[in-house]
């Protein structure tokens, strides 16, 4: 075996597969929040996301422009929001996709903005609140699939859906580790991106958030292909909020 290698061979070959595998890696560009293009190389189907941050962070806010971002490129999304009303999600969907504040309201002009988010931005709703059993969730994420042809599939929050529960386990961390489990099967078996948004675990104040800071067992970061935490930094006179992706 020569101990000095040039750049052909099999060397050459496992080369070009290794820049290959990482072009087809990347997926459709953010254009809103282009820094996770560098991090996560964009956006991909059959893969999972999950979202933590601490209560009142933005964590919705951020989800929904984080939808808006893609769907204006032309991914169809459907949405699961089972803690907040969905007229407050589709109203900061509205006020993002305007891009000008629309206080004073002048309801022409709301109107008009709301019509155009209707017909030009492929987003859809899943008709649910509140606590509901993972069985109805991915009956309607299948509907979703089958009749809008979704690729994305956010679900704001898991713990909403823990609250229900489908009578199968006794303790809450089996039953989430099931959950994760079969929506991460969801994404992988009909070629969907399934985003989750998760509460911590409480920690100290001012403490940064970590993957220990998860809620749960350990399936949630095991299955997840990326995830991303809301941080609040805390230590300067201005607090400091940012998007930390983790993998």
């Amino acid at each position: 075996m020569s101990r000095v290698l040039r750049l052909d061979g099999d060397l050459l070959r496992a080369t070009v597969n290794e820049l290959s595998r990482v072009t087809e890696l990347r997926g459709i560009p953010f254009s809103r929040f282009t820094e996770l293009n560098r991090i996560i190389k964009g956006f991909r189907t059959q893969e999972m996301t999950v979202l933590s941050g601490n209560t009142g962070v933005g964590k919705t806010t951020f989800m929904c422009e984080y939808s808006l971002d893609l769907a204006e490129q032309g991914v169809p999304t459907l949405w699961g929001s089972f803690e907040m009303p969905l007229r407050k999600v589709c109203k900061t969907l509205v006020q993002q996709f305007a891009g000008e504040p629309l206080d004073p309201p002048i309801p022409s002009r709301i109107s008009e903005w709301a019509r155009m988010f209707s017909e030009n931005i492929p987003i859809y709703f899943m008709n649910l609140h509140g606590a509901q059993s993972l069985t109805e969730v991915l009956k309607t994420m299948e509907v979703g699939v089958k009749d809008s042809g979704v690729e994305h599939i956010v679900i704001d929050n898991l713990q909403f859906l823990l609250g229900a529960g489908d009578g199968a386990f006794v303790e809450r961390f089996q039953r989430q580790d099931h959950y994760i489990q079969e929506l991460r099967a969801f994404a992988t078996e009909k070629g969907t991106h399934v985003t989750i948004v998760a509460h911590p675990r409480k920690e100290e104040t001012g403490r940064l958030l970590s993957i220990n800071s998860l809620y749960g067992g350990g399936k949630i970061s095991q299955e997840a292909d990326n995830i991303m935490f809301l941080q609040v930094d805390s230590s300067t006179s201005i607090p400091k909020k940012y998007l930390q992706p983790y993998q």
